[in-house]
């Protein structure tokens, strides 16, 4: 009896270590979005007992979208849920934090979906939210090829990991959402210098013409200035 004390212990241990370790690692390396979603999805079929396959999806402003995906398999598993508007993505992540179907072939929450899980080859699944407001969503969904997989230490061992991978992912997304404003902004002054050197106008002029070509166009500003720089040929028409 001792002995295995020790060696729940010692696991316990190593599992604490490896989300310290997948922690750091995703504070420390600046990554973008895809290799953010790339390290939680190694990360949990590496740590989390049981786990053979899984995605990443989020629902923001109603625009559901799986995001990663560790194979073909388990990114149409997860687009079933939206078609069917059964799984734990479509019915219950919103509401829990996790989400365990022991058994897949008597699962009578989500029957449709349960099916094809089953004809793919999987017995069980778990899932797990990331974040959750009003209109912004992020799941992780596991599966595995037996049932009963997804027990408590690896319900714990998955909360754990992610509570890190959210605030990862949300990081990633800040960061890329500032990057994509910084080189908005940039082409957009370009796109203006380059009106006003053409026409000889002054810069809240060539921002007005930029403005009326992106109405005109139905197109976002930085579009309309990106193309102007890129075919350094603006046009005539609207003088």
């Amino acid at each position: 009896m001792p002995h295995s004390s020790i060696e729940g212990n010692t696991a316990a241990s190593a599992d604490a270590s490896s989300l310290a370790e997948f922690a750091r690692s995703l504070r420390e390396t600046r990554r973008s979005m895809p290799q953010t979603l790339d390290a939680i999805l190694r990360t949990a079929i590496t740590m989390i007992p049981g786990a053979v396959t899984g995605c990443i999806t989020t629902v923001k402003k109603g625009e559901r979208t799986v995001v990663a995906s560790t194979d073909p398999v388990a990114e149409k598993l997860c687009r079933l849920q939206y078609e069917l508007g059964e799984g734990p993505i479509s019915t219950e992540v919103h509401h829990f934090d996790v989400v365990v179907a022991a058994d897949l072939t008597d699962e009578d929450r989500w029957p449709r979906f349960a099916a094809t899980a089953v004809e793919e080859g999987f017995k069980s699944l778990a899932a797990f939210q990331l974040y959750s407001n009003a209109d912004d969503l992020g799941a992780l969904v596991l599966y595995s090829d037996r049932p009963g997989a997804f027990h408590a230490d690896a319900v714990t061992i998955g909360e754990s990991l992610s509570a890190h991978a959210a605030i990862a992912m949300l990081s990633a997304r800040d960061h890329e959402q500032f990057r994509t404003g910084l080189a908005s902004r940039d082409i957009i002054g370009q796109a203006k210098g380059m009106i006003m050197e053409r026409y000889d106008l002054d810069a809240v002029q060539a921002f007005e013409l930029l403005a009326k070509l992106s109405q005109q166009q139905n197109l976002p500003l930085h579009l309309v200035a990106r193309d102007l720089v890129e075919t350094d040929h603006p046009t005539d028409s609207t003088f």
